[in-house]
């Protein structure tokens, strides 16, 4: 077999390494080198001359291969590094059903139900095939047996413990108690000093996988724990087991899953994914996208699609328009400069008392820019905003950009996945027309932070914007027309394979059981909204998705952060304030999986304390919005 030429013979990916790895030191005189025509060695010194000029040190090349192969891992080493990174894993994720979810521990003495009936250690949560239990002693999980009482909880080999004081893992001793770290609305403080917080640092040998864990659990008690039942801000990250594993999949296999010619299989679950979202939108066959890092990137490749059709020409971005409402996801403006459109109008359009874009107010915006000689070219609606829930009126959008030869595009990527929810099917009508949909699986389908989704209705129009040309040194790559590579669907190249991460979970737990997590939380914000509607001294908006906003009326700012502190001063819960239309409220979003009623109402009873403490006017109604 001639070498130099090794891509040209059957089988090539697997000879390869045969050749030029395992038998090269071996059989190093059994084919010719490309650098020379004959060999000359020297035995003592382990050298060849390879002609007059090269001496080729084979001893040093040697030494180098050896040092390598710590790359190539034994299953015994596998093994044993994912059973102790699993121990890390378990014994965090022990913690969220014990502390706050900026890092506090949760006070000993909790009270839950409806009307403070439910005790601590009635509360029992099973989970998965390794039946997670939190019960008045204990908390059990799977072979390791974490153990959790009213002062301690204790996980695997290193013991991590965990009391209302303190928290301890491994041989440091990383503590974490309401002395060291604290958070609240206005501040974050922590009690251990810069140099402990520093990561261990990238040196020229290595250290164990003990001592690598060790150093990487830290980072549970130094940030905010999205997959806390009490994390009711932002739009909170979730992720599940199959997600894990299926990342852990992905990297192992480590496939180029952007084109068909290295991995056809890769190409068709990401494919697959696509299809699904799309078909769940309405979206025809002719659809097509791509899996990105998140919404902004979703966001983005689909406003260059709609750039390159609906403005072709670069001098004309200047008098480009692009209308948002005033609820609009800030990273949709930001695209504009990533596109090269830093210059474009943005027009921010007024909510109604619903929260959702005023039609009548786009229409006026859109009939003066043209007769100013503007180009309205690109509309966003929103399922789901970020601040409110609400879902902008999608039918009467379309209608517009239509009239005016503009793209729609929807940032469904807080509410998107609640389409699979029947009681909410409704609020997508009119998305199926849309030009382009942005959805985020990281967060409906609680896949790892770093899933986004992309869909594009004319998929040729995708896949012009984005079409790659490939270098000479992949002209050898067989390639076919008809294959819709997913590196031609998006700028992205050599990216990440995350399909796996949100195939591997719908594949084992099925779409129903996604859905009634979902129909859950719908439920849970109406359930939030109704019990709060019934206390005095609180304003409330009702829920559209699973944001709920409330407030005291008729008080200052001031007052309602009063009151926002008072709700999360020992730790339980995390949320944070919003202002919509100039007024300020107290925002709670329920999306984590494991946020079940129970958390609910204990949250409901830290508000109603939280307003008696705070020992307002009497009133005899409540106050609802």
């Amino acid at each position: 077999m001639d070498v130099t030429n090794f891509s040209s013979q059957p089988h090539w990916r697997h000879c390869y390494r045969n050749i030029c790895t395992d038998n090269f030191v071996e059989r190093k005189h059994s084919f010719p080198s490309p650098f020379t025509t004959s060999f000359k060695t020297h035995s003592r010194t382990k050298k060849i001359t390879m002609s007059s000029e090269v001496v080729f040190n084979l001893e040093y090349l040697t030494r180098l291969e050896e040092s390598a192969r710590t790359l190539e891992s034994t299953p015994q080493q596998r093994s044993e590094m994912m059973f102790k990174a699993q121990r890390e894993v378990d014994a965090y994720l022990e913690q969220l059903s014990l502390d706050h979810p900026t890092g506090w521990v949760i006070p000993p003495k909790e009270t839950q139900g409806q009307d403070k009936l439910v005790q601590p250690g009635q509360y029992q949560v099973q989970s998965g095939p390794n039946q997670v239990q939190s019960g008045p002693d204990r908390v059990q999980s799977g072979p390791y047996q974490a153990q959790s009482g009213p002062d301690q909880a204790q996980s695997g080999p290193d013991r991590v413990q965990s009391g209302p004081d303190q928290v301890q893992s491994g041989p440091d001793q990383v503590q974490s108690g309401p002395d060291q770290v604290q958070s609240g609305p206005d501040q974050v403080q922590s009690g251990r000093g810069p140099h402990e917080t520093e990561p261990l640092p990238i040196q020229e040998n290595g250290v164990s996988i003990d001592e690598v864990l060790r150093d990487f659990s830290r980072i549970g008690n130094e940030m905010e724990r999205e997959g806390h039942p009490g994390h009711m801000a932002y739009v909170p990250g979730n992720s599940t087991a199959p997600a894990a594993i299926g990342d852990f999949l992905a990297a192992s296999f480590n496939p180029y899953s952007l084109n068909v010619a290295s991995c056809r299989r890769a190409v068709k679950m990401q494919q697959m994914i696509v299809q699904w979202v799309g078909r769940l939108f309405g979206y025809p066959s002719a659809c097509a996208g791509n899996l990105t890092s998140g919404g902004t990137v979703a966001t983005m490749v689909a406003m260059t699609t709609a750039r390159d059709h609906k403005v072709p020409r670069s001098k004309d971005y200047s008098r480009s328009v692009l209308y948002l409402s005033e609820l609009t996801h800030d990273g949709v403006a930001k695209c504009l400069s990533t596109l090269g459109m830093r210059e474009a109008v943005v027009r921010k359009v007024p909510v109604d008392d619903k929260y959702r874009m005023d039609v009548n107010i786009l229409r006026k915006f859109i009939e003066n820019d043209v007769q100013n000689n503007l180009l309205p070219f690109l509309v966003v609606a929103t399922t789901g905003t970020t601040d409110v829930g609400s879902v902008d009126p999608v039918p009467a959008i379309r209608a517009v950009a239509t009239q005016y030869n503009m793209w729609l595009h929807v940032d469904a990527c807080y509410g998107g996945f609640f389409v699979l929810c029947n009681s909410a099917k409704h609020l997508f009508e009119g998305v199926e027309t849309a030009d382009s949909i942005a959805v985020d699986p990281h967060k409906g389908l609680y896949a790892p932070f770093g899933t986004g989704l992309v869909l594009v209705r004319n998929g040729t129009l995708l896949r012009n914007s984005n079409t790659r040309q490939h270098g000479n040194y992949m002209q050898d790559q067989l390639t076919n027309p008809e294959d819709w590579n997913p590196e031609d669907l998006t700028f992205e190249q050599s990216a990440h394979f995350r399909a796996p991460r949100v195939l591997l979970p719908l594949q084992l737990y099925g779409v129903a059981t996604f859905r009634d997590a979902l129909q859950e939380k719908l439920e849970l914000a109406k359930y939030l909204y109704l019990r709060l509607k019934g206390q005095a001294h609180i304003q409330v908006v009702e829920p559209v998705l699973s944001t709920v906003l409330f407030r005291i009326p008729g008080v200052s700012d001031n007052t309602n952060r009063a009151l926002l502190r008072e709700i999360t001063t020992d730790g339980r819960f995390f949320i944070t304030t919003t202002t919509v239309k100039g007024v300020l409220y107290l925002r709670v979003i329920i999306f984590c999986y494991r946020t079940h009623r129970q958390d609910v109402d204990v949250f409901i009873n830290k508000v109603k304390d939280a307003v008696v403490k705070m020992e307002l006017p009497e009133v005899e109604f409540c106050h609802a919005g």
